[in-house]
């Protein structure tokens, strides 16, 4: 597709590139700098006149230099004296290519306050809810006289106390995973035990409904995985196959060796999740069914959760589900190799 520019047309074109708040660094196809707006000579160091140099000789600043000649570090972040900033690069065919340089430090520290108001106001109110439970635990523990509402009335207390307990570790745990960036620690394990460990831990509210536990897997299959990590990612997704499948149900963990991966499977023949929900269920919060969610008493993070450890364990998930037939989760870990 051509575009035919009038000489207004490449007036107005000329302004927004230099009045852009954003840094815009362009090359020819000869790999020599061509444009280099005003912002950018703000956020950058640079030698001399930059014009029909090469982003080597004029640009003082490593982490720019290099996205000329790496494509996939379009979308990351590097720090520059006090300030944060966001490349994005964009290939312009046989042209050459176009960097733009957003400046995200307020974005950042307004993420960063935000983190710790989360965690500071969650650590507070854990106590006085964990007060809250425990006192209302000893009302219906029987040792004292209730009448049949006000037993009524505390098991509501209780069972909301819970709630909000729950709901609190959630919000401090993703604190804590928000914290840092860097990739979590890895060893060769045996999987048998961390899933029946997670498949344990559900068995009473299975029971409770009559849903039975089916686990496909070879004997003695070892993967690069972080314990600690995998146990919650597993278990998440284990509690949610039984928080959403029918009475009488089937959840099912399979983990299939493949060549350099292993995959895990959790399986439930529940209601399904309708192709609209599936990308953002994984978001903060956000609920498919917010009535059956409160009943069931999720707290809208557990999947926010898994993804964050997914992704800094360096592993990755995916989901198929349709609705009626349940869902699909599916963990893909790297294999350690024998010997």
């Amino acid at each position: 597709m051509s575009v035919d520019l009038s000489s207004a047309d490449s007036r107005l074109i000329q302004v927004l590139v230099e009045r852009s708040p954003n840094g815009i660094l362009v090359t020819g196809k000869d790999g020599l700098l061509q444009v280099v707006n005003p912002a950018a000579l703000e956020m950058l160091t640079m030698v001399g006149n930059p014009i029909g140099r090469s982003p080597e000789d004029a640009i003082m600043v490593p982490e720019v230099v290099s996205a000329f000649h790496q494509p996939e570090l379009s979308g990351t972040s590097f720090r520059y004296g006090s300030k944060e900033y966001l490349v994005r690069i964009v290939d312009l065919d046989n042209y050459g290519q176009l960097i733009i340089l957003e400046d995200v430090t307020s974005i950042r520290r307004s993420e960063q306050y935000r983190r710790e108001f989360v965690a500071n106001v969650s650590h507070e109110l854990r106590t006085p809810t964990t007060s809250i439970t425990g006192y209302a635990q000893t009302l219906l523990s029987g040792h004292i006289d209730l009448s049949e509402d006000a037993r009524s009335m505390v098991e509501v207390i209780h069972r909301n106390a819970i709630r909000l307990s729950n709901l609190f570790e959630d919000l401090l745990t993703l604190s804590r995973i928000d914290n840092s960036d860097a990739p979590l620690p890895v060893q060769a394990l045996q999987l048998d035990g961390i899933i029946s460990e997670c498949i344990d831990k559900q068995r009473p509210r299975a029971d409770e409904r009559s849903i039975n536990f089916q686990v496909i897997s070879a004997a003695g299959v070892v993967a690069l995985c972080n314990r600690d990590a995998l146990n919650h990612i597993i278990g998440n997704l284990v509690e949610n196959a039984v928080k959403y499948s029918r009475d009488g149900g089937l959840v099912t963990v399979r983990i299939a060796p493949r060549d350099s991966e292993v995959l895990i499977e959790v399986i439930d023949l529940g209601e399904g999740i309708a192709p609209a929900h599936q990308e953002r269920i994984f978001e903060r919060f956000y609920r498919v069914d917010k009535a059956r969610s409160r009943a069931v008493g999720g707290t809208g993070l557990g999947l926010a959760i898994v993804k964050r450890l997914i992704d800094r364990m360096g592993a990755r998930m995916e989901l198929r589900s349709r609705v009626g037939s349940g869902s699909i989760f599916r963990v893909f870990l790297a294999r350690a190799m024998e010997g």
